[in-house]
């Protein structure tokens, strides 16, 4: 009896050790409040004249890993940006083909929502983590302006490469690790960059579920992607949680 027990707690630990290392599963999701300056249009409009909500917006993130050489890992992520705000314009303003006159009201709408696919590879992969890879991140957001007898809405639709790195350092014995994570693009007129700094508490480490709190910042700077010219810069704290199977 004490044979057979043995034999079966040596095979389901080599089995969950081959489950883990032919396939890993990293998921987290989590809310981040920014706020939101800048110009958008060709009149560079200031967007903190309209005091956008600085609503929660969510984010998901979810990573699948494997063993076999040369073939890349995947990281798939999604980002719900959608803010409002009005204004009562000091001066004539110009959004795409539409202008609108000084002392109009204006209802916007900002939408940045986006979706990134992500091929890398683990470069490092014990208490320094290093991860590389190229991002194809594709838009699917507008800019809405809105006044009694006029409204415009200006499109942000289409994709674009982008460089993705992670590192990440793990305190030994603790549970804790520091994160830095981002992508990055200057392309046909265009820069782009997404940036995060965090840090994480594996809090239940039977399961490998943890809470991670940092800090996002994205930058626009479009000229060619659709027709939304832009100069943008949102940032703000986030918390999420996170899952590793």
């Amino acid at each position: 009896m004490k044979k057979s027990a043995l034999a079966l707690s040596t095979l389901l630990a080599c089995g969950t050790a081959s489950a883990d290392t032919i396939l890993g599963l990293d998921a987290t999701a989590g809310a981040w409040l920014p706020g939101y300056s800048g110009n958008i249009g060709t009149d560079e409009y200031k967007l903190d004249n309209l005091s956008l909500s600085e609503d929660n917006i969510t984010f998901l993130q979810v990573a699948l890993e494997h063993p076999i050489p040369l073939v890349p890992n995947v990281l798939l992520a999604h980002s719900n940006i959608d803010s409002d705000g009005d204004d009562t314009l000091a001066t004539s303003v110009t959004f795409d083909d539409e202008t609108f006159t000084a002392n109009s009201e204006i209802r916007t709408d900002l939408n940045l929502t986006h979706t990134d696919a992500t091929l890398y590879y683990e470069i490092l992969d014990n208490w320094v983590n290093l991860d590389v890879g190229l991002t194809a991140r594709m838009y699917d957001g507008e800019f809405t302006a809105v006044s009694d007898t006029q409204a415009e809405t200006v499109d942000l639709t289409g994709y674009l490469p982008m460089a993705y790195g992670m590192a990440r350092f793990d305190l030994p014995f603790t549970g804790w690790s520091v994160i830095a994570q981002g992508n990055a693009t200057a392309y046909r007129g265009d820069t782009h960059t997404d940036l995060t700094a965090k840090v994480r508490w594996d809090f239940v480490p039977a399961v490998d579920f943890a809470i991670e709190a940092g800090y996002r910042v994205m930058t626009l700077d479009l000229e060619e992607l659709d027709d939304l010219q832009s100069d943008i810069e949102i940032k703000g704290p986030y918390i999420g949680f996170n899952l590793h199977l």
